[in-house]
């Protein structure tokens, strides 16, 4: 019985159900209020687009049979309006993480995580989009692997290429127990264009992936273990060689790279609360979960000359943290995404059918 409650104590601790929530927020925040949730977001920086994984996924969580939608918001234009990023709507698209990608002709290529409407027996997906005019993607092709176990977030470094990060990979029940109390067992898989493989593994619940400006730094949220692993990335062949681990006061989700190249992150203050509210949402119920938004800053240095395909010596310092958002959850509640546009943050929710917009 001892053990039982040390067990259910260490549980606790990692849970964050002792923590206390002092709201640290903007001057000004505005609520834009949607018919569904945008769980991640990107922006197009060079042209203002924001682009919305966006679905009602509160009535998901209650077991009702929606569908999603990949919309954009003109962020030039005031008041901002909803429209959709698709020329047309799949038959089924029940969308989590979404990566845009840039190619050297400033053509815009887009990689959507579909999950299958029974997660566990039936493929997880990553459908692949191409713009065909301003804004606006037509579809090209899905891509599905055995590798894509549990995929919560993608990457796209290239038209056809990316990476995703599995928030899960444990098969049995004790490997599922063990992982939630922190056993490293999830992986980043990369797709080259034809075949897949493991490009990092012994990670813990990666539930947010993203590169820096150059493409040369891969982040990934590990959520379990309340830190960011960062990856030094072979272009060549697409393997990651951890480097660095930047550790956090809650549980990452969604990264972000803002235009001066900071990251910013979706942290998840209390897990407990998560776990509350979901299962308040099944009965019909409003508890809401804390939210917070982190911006952090880096440099990286580099210890001897190399060509851009070898960078497994460069280093990640002198590394700020700063809150940029904190609240019970109120205003916003389970925020997964912070992104900024213009000196105003967005945050995201994985269920709030809003976004906050706030003014920093």
């Amino acid at each position: 019985m001892a053990f039982i409650g040390v067990v259910s104590l260490v549980g606790l601790y990692r849970m964050d159900a002792f923590k206390t929530i002092e709201n640290n927020t903007p001057e000004f925040c505005e609520t834009f209020n949607m018919d569904g949730s945008a769980e991640d977001i990107e922006i197009d920086y060079e042209r203002g687009y924001a682009y919305l994984s966006f679905q009602d996924r509160a009535a998901l969580i209650s077991g009702e049979n929606v569908q999603g939608r990949i919309v954009k918001i003109n962020l030039n234009k005031s008041p901002y309006e909803i429209t959709s990023a698709l020329t047309e709507q799949p038959e089924h698209l029940r969308p989590h993480g979404i990566s845009l990608y840039i190619d050297d002709n400033g053509r815009r290529h887009l990689a959507v995580i579909n999950h299958p409407k029974n997660r566990g027996t039936e493929p997880e997906n990553i459908d692949l989009f191409s713009e065909e005019n301003n804004g606006v993607f037509k579809y090209v092709e899905t891509i599905s692997d055995p590798l894509f176990k549990s995929p919560n977030d993608v990457l796209l470094v290239a038209a056809n290429k990316f990476y995703v990060g599995n928030d899960k990979g444990g098969e049995s029940s004790l490997d599922k127990i063990q992982e939630n109390l922190g056993r490293p067992m999830s992986t980043i898989a990369y797709f080259d264009g034809s075949s897949t493989s493991i490009a990092a593994k012994n990670l813990s619940q990666v539930s947010g992936i993203n590169s820096s400006k150059d493409g040369n730094f891969i982040f990934a949220s590990e959520t379990t273990a309340k830190r960011i692993a960062v990856f030094s990335r072979n272009s060549s062949n697409g393997e990651l060689e951890r480097i660095y681990r930047i550790k956090l006061n809650g549980s990452p989700d969604n990264i972000n790279v803002s235009e001066d190249g900071s990251l910013i992150v979706a942290n998840i203050p209390k897990v407990m609360a998560l776990i509350q509210h979901f299962i308040a949402l099944q009965k019909g119920e409003i508890k809401p979960s804390p939210s917070q938004v982190v911006q952090i800053k880096y440099k990286t240095v580099v210890d001897r000359d190399h060509d851009d395909s070898n960078l497994w010596d460069s280093k990640v310092t002198e590394i700020e943290k700063n809150e940029l958002f904190l609240s019970d959850g109120t205003d916003i509640s389970t925020a997964s995404v912070g992104a900024i546009w213009d000196n105003r943050l967005f945050i995201g929710s994985i269920d709030d059918k809003k976004m906050l917009i706030c003014d920093l």
